[in-house]
């Protein structure tokens, strides 16, 4: 938490003011800022990292 105002850093994948909830579908980064760049399969993306997660019969960086 900063020293003067008390506002959690959370680590990336969560937000909130006190750091327990995790990203939204969709979401990812640090303050779930980012969208995820996923095609095919909505597989979703890790809220950490926004690697894809492809559904079965996909494939490639992207699920595309």
């Amino acid at each position: 938490c900063h020293h003067v105002t008390g506002e959690c850093s959370c680590p990336l994948g969560w937000t909130g003011h006190d750091c327990k909830h995790p990203c939204s579908s969709g979401r990812w980064g640090r303050g779930c800022a980012n969208s995820c760049a996923c095609d095919g399969g909505d597989g979703g993306c890790d809220p950490a990292t926004g690697t894809c997660s492809c559904q079965p019969g996909f494939t490639g960086q992207r699920c595309q």
